[in-house]
């Protein structure tokens, strides 16, 4: 994933560390095996798409909100 260090969120700081952590135990869970096509970062949200097609929103704290 992209070298994060330090994302506002909400008015407070909140580590990039966790952020992946919660993204990537997220994909594990629910999409082991799956490959990465692309990750866009919009103002308060991550987009991943998956290479089978899917796209995974999540929010700033990196919990997922949607699935397609």
């Amino acid at each position: 994933m992209v070298n994060w260090n330090l994302i506002n969120s909400n008015g407070r700081k909140i580590s990039s560390a966790q952020i992946r952590k919660n993204m990537v135990s997220f994909m594990t869970r629910n999409h082991p095996c799956s490959v990465i096509h692309s990750i866009e970062r919009k103002y308060n949200a991550y987009k991943i798409h998956l290479m089978n097609g899917k796209c995974l929103v999540f929010d700033a704290e990196g919990c997922n909100v949607k699935s397609n």
